[in-house]
């Protein structure tokens, strides 16, 4: 076989063995880049040579390549193809928040500034929740952050606070892992106001190096970013239906298009970080659109939408897998294409305030410049009979329903 200047045949049907893996094929076009004309390879070398490499090993060292891939190019390919809607916008348009009562989950995450020849790569890193609150309290909104750590959720209050005297934002503890801990947020939040008029489900984990769960019994990934967070809105949701023109927004990933399925959601079979927060992610954007379906049909009159940051400098990757998994190899790989918290957080604050946002869209960075746009689908596989398989799931786990 005679190798020509793009990706072959040969190519195609080897990385089909690998489940058509991106960073193969991206390998393969450099080769083909590399030989001459007169070169010629064929699939049996090519397949004698990977034969020590499994497939499940194959991926796994290719896995930080074809994130970057996924996560990267394709935001990249996204950003030449989708207009924005709103460009130029930045959080300085977001319009008064005065009398409103927003919770956000996560909202902890104070910058940092890491130096070089450490991990992360040098630059300072945010939370997006952090970068939301601050927005958010600046326009003069009632802001509850509510996350674990007391300690790191007192600085984050006292430095938005610094920045805007005049902000009204206080801290509550809230454990997503624990269910124990949302419902003892929620009967606190019910005690204190009479209704919530933003819910920002913010919060997440990359999952750790190795699998483990909560008290419950579910893997970490699964608990904190989807389980918690349905039940904290199921809980939330009478605060909601009282609330002026309410919103919910729930933050999913690109990386959410490597979940091919929802028949391991606890990942129980194969368990990676990626794979783990991939299925969390996917299943809190078909989650968006059913719940979105059934607020327009049962008439609670609440605004739901999904976001993505694309690639932010977040503390999602160090506090949590950490550098040797595919999340911390894509990041020390490819550096470049993480961009600042403050820019990731807009399409969230976007589909929180602005008055064109629709309900039921997901809304992401498209260009360079992270102008929010509508994203493409991210998790395709969500048709409406897997949605209600979801739903049943997510009410079994938590005891929980919504309407």
């Amino acid at each position: 076989m005679r190798v020509q200047r793009s990706v072959s045949s040969t190519f195609v049907a080897l990385a089909a063995r690998y489940d058509g893996n991106l960073y193969f094929l991206l390998v393969c076009a450099k080769l083909e880049n590399d030989m001459t004309d007169t070169m010629n390879i064929h699939e049996a070398t090519l397949a004698e040579a990977l034969s020590p490499i499994d497939r499940r090993r194959f991926l796994a060292l290719s896995g930080a390549a074809s994130l970057a891939a996924v996560v990267g190019s394709r935001v990249e390919a996204q950003q030449a193809a989708i207009p924005s809607v709103a460009p130029g916008w930045s959080a300085a348009d977001i319009p008064s928040q005065v009398g409103r009562t927003v919770v956000i989950t996560g909202g902890n995450g104070v910058p940092q500034t890491i130096p070089e020849g450490t991990f992360p790569p040098a630059g300072v890193y945010s939370g997006l929740g952090y970068q939301d609150a601050r927005a958010l309290a600046a326009k003069g909104a009632t802001v509850i952050i509510a996350s674990r750590n007391a300690a790191k959720g007192g600085e984050a209050v006292a430095l938005i606070k610094a920045e805007h005297p005049s902000a009204n934002i206080r801290f509550e503890q809230l454990d997503l892992a624990e269910l124990a801990s949302v419902k003892a947020f929620s009967d606190r939040i019910q005690s204190q106001v009479d209704r919530i008029d933003l819910l920002i489900n913010n919060a997440a984990t990359a999952g750790t190096p190795d699998r483990r769960v909560n008290g419950n019994g579910h893997e970490l990934c699964w608990a904190i970013n989807m389980v918690g967070h349905f039940s904290l809105t199921a809980h939330l949701l009478p605060l909601l239906r009282n609330g002026s023109s309410p919103r919910i927004v729930f933050l999913s990933s690109g990386a959410a298009r490597r979940a091919t399925a929802f028949d391991d959601l606890q990942t129980e079979k194969d368990y990676t970080p990626l794979k783990a927060y991939a299925v969390s992610k996917a299943a809190l954007l078909v989650m968006t659109r059913d719940l979105n379906r059934r607020s327009a049909e049962a008439g609670w009159g609440i605004h739901i939408t999904a976001t993505h940051p694309g690639t932010a400098k977040t503390f999602l990757i160090p506090s949590g897998p950490g550098p040797d998994s595919d999340f911390g190899r894509s990041i020390a790989s490819h550096p470049e294409r993480f961009r600042p918290a403050e820019l990731g957080a807009l399409s969230t604050l976007y589909a929180a305030t602005h008055p064109a946002a629709q309900a039921g869209l997901y809304y992401g960075p498209v260009n360079e410049q992270y102008e929010v746009g509508v994203s493409e689908d991210h998790a395709t596989i969500g048709t409406p009979e897997v949605a209600a398989q979801l739903y049943e799931e997510l009410s079994k786990a938590t005891g929980q329903g919504m309407g």
